[in-house]
């Protein structure tokens, strides 16, 4: 886990190549000083974390802000852990260390070409941050995320590094996304503001500002909050400026296609519009996934499944009216949290216009079952159905089934776009879906 990590963050190129930066837990290599030191947490045979070695307060801060957006089970130890930080003891029991070394002869004015803290403070117009990591198992569709610290140990921001296709793809939809809907941002809806977004080296990062320190997580997880959303008029269109870059492949709940124009007049990001389903770019997109899939001759049996779907779907509702506009694309309750009375949500790297509304309170049910509950994808799809035949009155009762059909093809389509992309297949999704698919 953690050689995976290091490769990504301060070895994206190998040394044979002239890389300069090295990496090690022991010696410093000859002719090198280091620039950042970091102590792995418990050890490096089962890493959890790296806490930045820049001063007492960042080391702790790095452990205990936020730490309200925590469940207990991790919300004690890293509080317990920051005390021994703080007070100087814990270096002195945990004394695995990870240092960051580069040529004595370095310019400082070039540390940004090789280390991404130096960039990131740099683009910021910043001291270099302090960099707090958290280590997860290897997974393609998984972005190294850091919280960016300052000397005093506050946060100054919140790194998330795409690194591969999928996941470069993530951060550019996150930040386009979160420039749509801080412009016009909605009652009682807070959205982290977008910092930065561009490249480092093969890399592309968006940084957004820190949450408040006394953020509380979101409690009521059998109680998804209001998803916002206003109606505007039938004829006005709905806006499609997700800026995606044009030599990108459009994932599918982009919901853009490149010759499509992209109107930009509407009241606010969370406008919707009625719209019949065979005309919304929601349906247009996931159509060219599915013609994408129905080319790929390593899944012919979910091909088969898709195209039946989507065939049977435009015949049968291609004109129905259905209700459109933003949806978050990953609305549940770790993506959120409380303070002040408003409701802070992040992790915008899934949203999309022109999306059916009441996909996000029907995305909760099914991570509720699927991730919180641990229950298996059968179950998850049972809770989406009952979701929307129960939970979304203000839909005509004949819409409802549809709406439900349409978020589960929506999901197994991100899911086989994200392998697609290099990342794998999800195992909790796949290959159960086959069988869901194979239903009617």
């Amino acid at each position: 886990m953690l050689r995976a990590l290091v490769e990504r963050l301060w070895l994206p190129e190998p040394e044979s190549s002239g890389w300069p930066v090295r990496v090690t837990s022991g010696e410093v290599p000859p002719g090198h000083r280091v620039v950042e030191r970091y102590a792995v947490v418990p050890s490096p045979e089962r890493p959890r974390f790296l806490v930045p070695l820049d001063g007492r307060a960042v080391a702790a801060g790095s452990l205990t802000h936020y730490n309200g957006l925590r469940w207990a089970r991790l919300r004690v130890p890293r509080t317990v852990l920051g005390a021994g930080f703080r007070t100087g003891v814990a270096p002195l029991l945990l004394r695995h260390r990870l240092l960051v070394c580069v040529p004595e002869d370095l310019p400082p004015a070039e540390l940004g070409d090789y280390l991404l803290s130096a960039h990131l403070g740099r683009v910021l117009g910043l001291p270099q941050p302090a960099l707090g990591v958290g280590v997860r198992p290897p997974d393609p569709n998984l972005k190294p995320t850091l919280q960016l610290f300052g000397a005093d140990g506050a946060p100054v921001g919140y790194a998330k590094v795409g690194w591969n296709p999928a996941t470069r793809e993530m951060t550019r939809r996150e930040a386009a996304a979160i420039a749509a809907v801080t412009e016009a941002p909605a009652n009682g809806i807070r959205v982290p503001r977008l910092l930065h977004h561009g490249p480092w080296r093969d890399y592309d990062l968006t940084v957004t500002a820190p949450l408040p320190p006394r953020i509380r997580r979101y409690r009521e997880a059998d109680r998804p909050p209001p998803v916002p959303c206003d109606d505007v008029l039938p004829d006005q269109p709905t806006p499609t400026d997700l800026r995606v870059l044009p030599d990108q492949p459009t994932p599918t709940d982009l919901r853009v296609l490149p010759d499509q124009p992209t109107p930009t007049d509407l009241p606010g990001p969370f406008a919707a519009r009625t719209a019949k389903l065979a005309d919304s770019a929601f349906w247009r997109a996931l159509r060219a996934e599915a013609a994408v899939l129905a080319a790929d001759d390593e899944e012919p049996r979910l091909a088969a499944l898709v195209t039946a779907h989507c065939d049977e779907l435009d015949r049968e509702h291609g004109g129905t009216p259905l209700r459109v506009g933003r949806w978050h694309g990953d609305w549940v309750p770790w993506n959120m949290g409380r303070y002040a009375g408003d409701l802070y949500v992040w992790d915008w790297e899934h949203s999309a216009e022109e999306v059916p509304v009441g996909f996000d309170h029907l995305h909760w049910r099914f991570q509720d079952a699927l991730v919180l509950r641990g229950r298996p994808l059968a179950e998850a799809v049972a809770a989406v159905r009952a979701a929307a035949e129960n939970e979304l009155p203000e839909l005509p009762h004949d819409h409802r089934r549809l709406l439900g059909r349409l978020y589960l093809l929506e999901m197994f389509m991100r899911t086989y776009h994200l392998k697609r992309l290099g990342g794998g297949w999800n195992p909790a999704l796949h290959p159960a879906m086959l069988e869901v698919l194979e239903e009617r």
